[in-house]
C-alpha cells in the first residue's frame, strides 16, 4: 500500500503581502485575501462591500514565486480598448500567448513587472470601466 503524503501548503508571508500591496497601489486598485494562497484585485476597497470587481487573482506557486492571472477574454477586451483609443501606449505590455489554462492567462512577477502592471491596469479598466 501506498502511503499518501500530506500535500504541501504555501502560505502568503508579511514580504509576499507587501508585494501585492505594492502591486495593487501600483495599478490602482484594492486586494484582498481569498484564501492561504490567493489574494485577489478588485476595484471595490471599502471593508464591508461586497467583494466585486475581481479582475486577476495573485498566487504563490513556491516559496519566492507569485504570480497573477487574469482571463484572457479580459485581455482581448483590453487590447480591443486600446486598439480604439487615440493614444496607443502601452500595446507592447500584451504578452504572446502565455496560458495557464484555457481561459486564463498566467503573468510571472519576477520578469518585467512595470510592463505586467500596466496590462493588469488596462485589464482593470476594461473590465471595471
Amino acid at each position: 500500500m501506498i502511503a499518501k503524503q500530506p500535500a504541501r501548503t504555501l502560505v502568503f508571508e508579511e514580504k509576499d503581502e507587501e508585494l501585492v500591496s505594492k502591486l495593487a497601489a501600483d495599478i490602482g486598485c484594492h486586494y484582498s485575501k481569498a484564501n492561504d494562497r490567493t489574494y485577489n484585485l478588485n476595484q471595490s476597497g471599502a471593508a464591508g462591500q461586497r467583494k466585486k470587481g475581481v479582475f486577476a487573482w495573485v498566487h504563490k506557486e513556491e516559496k519566492s514565486c507569485l504570480w497573477v492571472s487574469t482571463r484572457i477574454i479580459w485581455v482581448e477586451q483590453a487590447r480591443t480598448m486600446l486598439l480604439a483609443a487615440r493614444n496607443k501606449s502601452g500595446l507592447n505590455c500584451f504578452p504572446k500567448q502565455e496560458r495557464h489554462a484555457e481561459d486564463s492567462l498566467s503573468l510571472d512577477l519576477k520578469q518585467d513587472y512595470d510592463k505586467k502592471v500596466k496590462l493588469l491596469t488596462l485589464v482593470n479598466k476594461a473590465v471595471n470601466g
